[in-house]
């Protein structure tokens, strides 16, 4: 499973990757995950499984949703309070039971 997490310019985000490979590595889950720009993932959502919006691209939830729909790939946009503490354990149950269904 590849996850992209796209940010305002892919370097704020990266504690939050960080963060999220951890936990990824201990629940032992075949993922991968990556921060990328907003403005870059045209040339990557092919190449993904999910895609997680940081809280200050939320403006671009619609359009990124609509290219996401094109590869059948889900778009989750992160809430600002799961952002800000870290809740990477949340963000991950929820991409595990899409990965289930």
């Amino acid at each position: 499973m590849r996850i992209i997490l796209c940010c305002s310019q892919g370097m704020s985000s990266s504690i939050f990757v960080k963060a999220l490979r951890k936990e990824i590595k201990e629940q032992e889950l075949n993922y991968t995950v990556a921060s990328i720009g907003i403005f870059e993932l045209s040339k990557y959502i092919d190449k993904s499984n999910f895609v997680l919006l940081a809280p200050q691209v939320k403006y671009a939830l619609k359009d990124v949703s609509e290219m996401s729909k094109v590869y059948n790939i889900p778009t989750i946009l992160i809430k600002e309070s799961d952002y800000g503490i870290m809740n990477v354990k949340k963000i991950l149950n929820i991409i595990i039971e899409w990965h289930r269904d």
